[in-house]
């Protein structure tokens, strides 16, 4: 039997710092004399972001990169129709903006799904230390790098899905595996995302998910209490995704 989901998370909990993208950057640098600490320059943490809260705009200037410390955002594109494209998921530990470094500008709108928090740092304040002390920006490339291997994973998660059953257990297994250093589960998460959000971010009806969802509780695959999510069937949920 799959062990028993964990407690509700407290809502004051932060991902640890060990578990977080922008670790690489917020750490003291080490040299051969000493230790340096320039983050307090162009770091701030945990900054709590309400429910609905706006980042940052899609098309606007790059000022800031993030990492979510607690809680969910969404990243959202708007249609030439003006309609609003769930593009990507962002969960604790996880960056949000680092590919406007390349573009100048965000792609993307960030919004807070519920009372969330984030630790950002200052892109122009960070670029002034790392011309002080360049292992600032050796860190930085490498926590770029690790961000895009793990863009692709989740990008890679989703790749050839082509009925709603496969893309439903293909998300909820992928957003519980980069939330459990978070939650301390492997199989359970409290998902404050509304079905209309996932249903825009998978690309399937409403309608059309309600009934998955129904079909997986029905074949004991998970169990649904409020937003409580238990994954009960793994190794066939893993076989129905095809992973």
């Amino acid at each position: 039997m799959p062990s028993q989901c964990k407690s509700k998370i407290d809502k004051n909990k932060y991902v640890e710092c060990d578990d977080c993208a922008m670790n690489s950057i917020c750490q003291p640098i080490a040299t051969a004399q000493q230790s340096i600490n320039l983050s307090d320059s162009y770091l701030h943490k945990r900054i709590s972001a309400k429910k609905n809260k706006v980042l940052f705009q899609q098309s606007t200037p790059l000022t800031d990169i993030y990492a979510v410390s607690s809680g969910i955002f969404k990243l959202c594109q708007q249609t030439d129709n003006d309609e609003e494209n769930i593009i990507g998921l962002r969960f604790p530990g996880e960056l949000i903006g680092e590919d406007a470094l390349y573009l100048k500008f965000y792609n993307y709108t960030a919004i807070a799904v519920g009372d969330s928090s984030v630790c950002k740092i200052s892109v122009e304040q960070m670029t002034s230390c790392g011309k002080v002390v360049p292992e600032i920006q050796q860190n930085l490339i490498y926590l770029l790098s690790r961000q895009t291997y793990i863009r692709q994973r989740n990008f890679q998660a989703y790749i050839g899905k082509k009925s709603a059953d496969s893309l439903l257990a293909a998300f909820l297994l992928n957003i519980i595996e980069r939330n459990a250093n978070y939650t301390g589960s492997d199989n359970c998460i409290e998902l404050a995302l509304i079905r209309n959000d996932v249903a825009n971010f998978l690309g399937l009806r409403r309608e059309t998910l309600s009934r998955v969802f129904s079909k997986f509780q029905k074949d004991q695959l998970i169990q649904v209490e409020g937003k409580r999510i238990q994954l009960l069937e793994q190794k066939k949920l893993i076989k129905l995704a095809d992973f």
